[in-house]
């Protein structure tokens, strides 16, 4: 996992800030006894903040940023200083490699020399870490020589400019205690079950989707693809000749169930997503080739999880069984609020996540 050491300590508050190109989440947690209690959580879209509608992907520079986190934070009444950020997916690079069965000291050498084979910027810009791919099933079966002289292992980049923005973020905001986090490491904590075997979980952003392939509560394959549920929407805006805000809310609104005063709606909204789920089932199909198993569960998250109907647009194109992820069944929360965080519950899965990382440490 590529995470920033920061000297560790016993908290007990912690808030997950999962900043994306739309939107930030943020959920602040803390634990009293044997129990992680939700305190306080809030989203903001960041479309206004560049003159755009809400639901739109943009890019704000370091101050437009710094407004937008102190208007959530001012609104959700967060007081924590202890901080895990998710590391935006798309500055990540990950790869399996084989290489030779060697320890941990000689694994520091070798792995910046397997970095260089696949990364497509110099070393010398991204900061470099690496975990073992955990057995399957069928190298535990075999002992031939390949298993035993060789190994798997993930390795993961980050850019270092995306690292200095985040602790320049972290600086100006105050916090006391921050780490940096890949997401697909936080959705382990708050949606994917722990297995032996294959679990893919897939957060739907606005403008890129994250699959992520867990195994024994590891990461090892993860791909970005660039298509998101912003597609849906502008799709909807420029078939219906209305305005991308109206588009947005018709989205959220009606989704893949479709619209009985409008029978256009839901073709149009199926189409825009057949991109997107195709290549959710052709990866799953390519990652269990790959590792000689079945993927036994998807997981989707992200605000795209939340469209009415996703799931049924879901079984018409991937094979394999799927679920929406309800990242604070992993908390405790009022039972008034059930309901409501069963809706909310996949736009705020990473946050969540990132949260539980220092109160579960």
């Amino acid at each position: 996992m590529v995470v920033i050491p920061f000297t560790k300590k016993v908290v007990t508050d912690a808030i997950g800030l999962d900043i994306g190109p739309s939107s930030i989440k943020v959920v602040q947690l803390k634990r009293e006894r044997e129990s992680i209690v939700l305190e306080t959580y809030g989203e903001i879209a960041l479309g206004p903040y560049a003159g755009l509608a809400i639901g739109q992907a943009t890019q704000l520079g370091d101050e437009k940023l710094l407004e937008a986190i102190g208007d959530l934070f001012k609104e959700a009444k967060i007081t924590s200083k202890n901080a895990t950020l998710s590391i935006d997916s798309s500055a990540v690079f990950v790869s399996v490699v084989r290489v030779p069965k060697v320890g941990d000291e000689e694994l520091k050498t070798m792995m910046p020399l397997e970095a260089k084979k696949f990364l497509p910027i110099p070393l010398s810009e991204v900061q470099v870490d690496w975990w073992h791919v955990p057995p399957g099933p069928a190298e535990l079966a075999t002992k031939d020589d390949v298993n035993t002289k060789t190994m798997d292992m993930v390795l993961a980049a980050v850019k270092n400019d995306v690292l200095e923005m985040y602790n320049r973020l972290t600086t100006k905001l105050g916090f006391q205690d921050t780490e940096f986090e890949i997401p697909g490491f936080s959705l382990i904590r708050s949606v994917v079950p722990r297995s032996e075997g294959l679990m893919l979980s897939v957060d739907m952003g606005s403008n890129q989707t994250t699959i992520s392939l867990v195994r024994s509560n590891i990461v090892i394959d993860m791909h970005v693809l660039g298509k998101g549920s912003q597609d849906t929407t502008i799709q909807v805006s420029q078939s219906l000749a209305i305005p991308i805000e109206s588009a947005e809310e018709v989205k959220r609104t009606f989704g893949y169930n479709g619209d009985a005063a409008n029978p256009y709606l839901k073709e149009v909204v199926e189409l825009s997503s057949y991109p997107l789920f195709g290549e959710v089932a052709r990866l799953s199909l390519m990652f269990e080739r790959k590792y000689n198993q079945t993927i036994e569960g998807v997981i989707l998250v992200g605000g795209g999880a939340r469209v009415p109907g996703v799931m049924d647009m879901y079984a018409k194109v991937v094979h394999s069984p799927g679920r929406q992820g309800a990242p604070f069944d992993a908390v405790k929360i009022p039972e008034f609020l059930n309901d409501m965080m069963k809706h909310i519950g996949p736009s705020y899965a990473v946050a969540v996540g990132l949260a539980l990382k220092k109160l579960l440490s």
